[in-house]
C-alpha cells in the first residue's frame, strides 16, 4: 500500500458522498497516480465498513473482470471483486426509481447462491462448485461514483478507480428458477437482454 489510512478514509467518505448526492468524483488514479491495487481494496473495505456501521448487512460478493480479454485490456491478471450489501438487493419485477443511481448500467450474469463459505489463494473450481448450493440468472446493476472519463484531458478510469468504488457494484436483481450446478454446462447458459421488448443483447456463460 502507499496510501495513509488517513486518505484512505477520506476517499472512502467521498464515495459514500457520492453515492448519496449522485454526484461523481474525480479518478482516484490520477489524484494519487501512485495507487496500487492494495490502496484500491483499502478505499472499498473503507466504504464498505462505513456502510455497515450504517446497518448494511453484508450479503455477498460480485467477481468482475472474470474474462481474460478485459484483464488484458486493464493491464491486470486476475478479476476484481465488490461487496454486496442487503440495500443493493431488488426483487424480481420490481420498479427501480431512476434517480436511485447516477449512470447505472445492466449486465445479465448467473449468480452463484452459496451453501458453505470460500477462503484461502488455493480454491479451484470444484472447491466452488462443490460450495454451491443453487444457481439463479441475475441481472447486475452497475454504477460509478467515479467518473468514466475526465472531460479536460481524457483520462479514463482504471482498475484502482473500480475497484475503490466497490467494482462498480450498485445492485443486483435475482429471479427465475433456481438450478443445481451439475445440472446445467455454465459455458451454454444463454442470456437475452431486452428493453421495452427489443432484443438489445445476448450472450453464452
Amino acid at each position: 500500500m502507499t496510501l495513509p489510512a488517513d486518505t484512505v478514509a477520506a476517499l472512502a467518505a467521498e464515495l459514500d458522498q457520492a453515492e448519496r448526492s449522485r454526484t461523481q468524483i474525480p479518478l482516484i488514479s490520477r489524484r494519487f497516480p501512485a495507487a496500487n491495487l492494495a490502496d484500491a481494496y483499502a478505499v472499498q473495505d473503507a466504504w464498505v465498513r462505513l456502510k455497515l456501521a450504517a446497518g448494511r448487512r453484508r450479503i455477498g460478493w460480485k467477481i468482475g473482470l472474470t474474462s481474460q480479454a478485459m484483464q488484458a485490456a486493464l493491464q491486470i491478471d486476475t478479476p476484481d471483486s465488490g461487496v454486496l450489501l442487503d440495500d443493493m438487493q431488488f426483487e424480481d419485477g420490481v420498479t427501480i426509481a431512476p434517480d436511485r443511481f447516477i449512470q447505472p448500467r445492466v449486465e445479465a450474469e448467473i449468480a452463484f447462491v452459496m451453501k458453505a463459505p470460500l477462503q484461502g489463494p488455493q480454491v479451484g473450481i470444484f472447491d466452488v462448485l462443490n460450495a454451491t448450493d443453487y444457481l439463479v440468472p441475475a441481472l447486475e446493476i452497475l454504477d460509478t461514483r467515479v467518473v468514466r472519463r475526465e472531460p479536460e484531458n481524457g483520462a479514463q478510469r482504471t482498475i484502482v478507480d473500480t475497484v475503490s468504488d466497490n467494482a462498480a457494484n450498485a445492485g443486483l436483481v435475482t429471479g427465475g428458477r433456481p438450478v443445481r450446478v451439475d445440472a446445467v454446462d455454465m459455458r451454454w447458459v444463454g442470456a437475452i437482454v431486452s428493453k421495452n421488448g427489443l432484443v438489445v443483447e445476448t450472450g453464452l456463460g
